[in-house]
């Protein structure tokens, strides 16, 4: 298990942005962040520039979003198939109201921060 810095406002420091700029646009990075007995797997995935912080599973089945495929700013799960917008955490296919988790982000002196509220 990985524990991560955590600052006073829930933050927690993840990366640098020169391990994100490793992985192809498109491309997800998977990290483990670990408080007290729990552990979170925090996707990021970097569209058109923008980066986004999600929880890496899918609502639907729990099956990791990182082993998907990211086509735009569509995210297809690997287990069945669901999409969703990562701008948004929206689910697109199918029409159903379980929306990904996604996670308030920072960028800081080369680092990205990612607050994980709810941490469950």
């Amino acid at each position: 298990m990985t524990s991560h810095e955590k600052n006073a406002e829930g933050f927690y420091r993840l990366t640098t942005l020169d391990t994100l700029a490793e992985v192809d646009e498109g491309g997800i990075l998977s990290i483990p962040v670990q408080e007290d007995n729990d552990q979170v797997e925090v996707g990021l995935v970097q569209v058109e520039g923008q980066i986004y912080a999600f929880r890496d599973i899918c609502p639907h089945m729990a099956f990791p979003l990182s082993v998907g495929r990211v086509r735009g700013k569509i995210l297809e799960c690997a287990g069945h198939g669901w999409e969703f917008d990562v701008t948004t955490g929206k689910t697109i296919y199918p029409p159903v109201r379980k929306n990904m988790i996604r996670y308030e982000l920072r960028l800081e002196e080369g680092y990205i921060w990612v607050k994980i509220d709810p941490f469950f």
